[in-house]
């Protein structure tokens, strides 16, 4: 049987409640009894105290008679109600408030104590008795005592009334606290289910579903950081969705090309002499698919891996110019420049050589995918402070403003881009962008459409 959070926290509670009460009716009881034994033994001290002085000195001068005596001391008993004895210097009681005790002796031991707690006189009482003892002097000697006593129940008792009332009180605090703990066991109850009811909609897919959680505590930042975490498991799985749907769809294009061509010339169908034109699509085709794969493999690696920097310092003009040179050939077959603008004085940047010709190439080879033919690039570096800003800007058809934020979002490309770039994978720009973070650098965009496209990247200038 699952045993709710709830029921161990009250099994819990109601362990430490027991071990508490029965420690305080332990501990209590025996400071209690001390106290009592206090307060009793400084009452019988005084009265024993009273009585020797006004009943006795009284009584000897004003010459009462012993039956007028033993009425005073009847009514004091009344009042105080304790037992009194009157006792010689001997220790025999002569005169008392319970007449069966006269004649009675008490250990002279007991006499010579003003307070006996707990004491077994077993001529007199069978049971304790708490004595308070007081001299009656004659001169200089000792006439008499004046013995005040009680039973050593009446201190127990006390003690078992005060504990009473304390548990009395303690059981009636105990009721509100489990009249109130079964409150915010509900509240938490509640609580837990609706959280757990939420995750059981999104792990479902129902990703719209509300936490109905008002209160403003700690259960409404959780719901709050679950619906984040939902939220971002179906951006997960819209990113999915697309990711499969543009995967496939770059795949399926090249394959489907290649294997028609490739049927075609196996069947016949292409004569001989202009087969060479179809093998040169099919190894279009095929730069298409590597491309695509390893541009996967790059964004794999950086995100199980991390961006791996190897960081040196080199001259950022010569390796600028060594990228432009490598696309001579592309440049060429739609009659574009490449126009360099660079500083005369040499910018030494401190970053990993390697991943930024990345950087640069893809740059680069995004402005010729979209540059109108007989246009120019323009590609400058510029020394802002203690950060070199690298520009590649073309005059190509440029990218709608609805679309400039998203150009960093793997497989996206705009309309315009989809009918053009026939060979773009659609992960260049989202590869550049993760190189440069992993540099704590930044990269922006900006176009007009039908104008042309910037980006401008920073490096770090590299300390002399």
């Amino acid at each position: 049987m699952k045993n709710k959070i709830w029921q161990k926290y009250f099994i819990c509670m109601a362990g430490l409640l027991i071990l508490a009460g029965l420690s305080i009716n332990l501990i209590g009881y025996r400071h209690a009894c001390k106290h009592y034994e206090q307060v009793h033994r400084t009452r019988l001290q005084d009265e024993s105290r009273q009585i020797s002085v006004e009943y006795v000195n009284e009584s000897r001068d004003a010459g009462l008679t012993g039956e007028m005596f033993q009425l005073q001391l009847q009514s004091v008993r009344n009042m105080i109600g304790c037992e009194i004895w009157v006792v010689n210097e001997n220790g025999t009681i002569l005169m008392s408030t319970e007449p069966e005790t006269v004649g009675l002796y008490v250990p002279m031991d007991v006499l010579n104590r003003n307070w006996n707690p707990k004491t077994k006189i077993s001529d007199v009482y069978s049971g304790k008795r708490g004595l308070a003892v007081d001299s009656v002097l004659s001169g200089t000697d000792i006439w008499g005592y004046i013995v005040v006593s009680e039973e050593w129940n009446t201190i127990i008792e006390d003690a078992k009334l005060l504990l009473f009332r304390v548990d009395i009180t303690a059981l009636a605090f105990m009721v509100v606290g489990i009249v109130f703990w079964a409150v915010f066991a509900a509240y938490h109850t509640k609580n837990v289910r609706l959280l757990q009811d939420a995750v059981v909609h999104y792990t479902n897919g129902d990703f719209d579903h509300e936490i109905k959680i008002r209160t403003h505590d700690e259960y409404r930042d959780l719901a709050n950081a679950i619906h984040l975490l939902a939220d971002q498991h179906a951006n997960l799985v819209e990113y999915q969705k697309n990711f499969i749907a543009n995967i496939s769809h770059d795949f399926r294009s090249p394959l489907t090309s290649i294997k028609g061509y490739a049927e075609a010339i196996k069947d016949g169908t292409i004569p001989y002499e202009i087969q060479g034109k179809y093998l040169n699509i099919i190894l279009f085709e095929t730069d298409r698919l590597a491309n695509l794969t390893n541009d996967l493999l790059d964004l794999s690696n950086f995100e199980n891996k991390g961006v791996h920097l190897s960081f040196t310092k080199f001259d950022i003009t010569k390796m600028l110019k060594q990228s432009a040179m490598t696309f001579e050939g592309k440049c060429s077959q739609k009659n574009l420049k490449i126009r360099l603008s660079f500083p005369e004085n040499t910018l030494i940047v401190y970053a990993d050589k390697g991943k930024i010709q990345q950087v640069v190439h893809n740059l680069i080879d995004n402005a010729i995918k979209f540059s109108h033919p007989d246009g120019i690039i323009y590609v400058s570096v510029m020394e802002r402070r203690e950060k070199v800003l690298v520009s590649v800007r073309d005059t190509g058809i440029g990218i709608p403003k609805e679309s400039i934020s998203k150009v960093w979002e793997r497989f996206y490309k705009t309309d315009l881009s989809r009918g053009k770039d026939k060979r773009g994978t659609g992960l260049g720009l989202s590869i550049t962008k993760q190189i440069i973070a992993a540099h704590n650098e930044n990269i922006k965009v900006s176009s007009t459409e039908g104008v042309g496209t910037e980006f401008v990247f920073s490096l770090a200038k590299a300390e002399e």
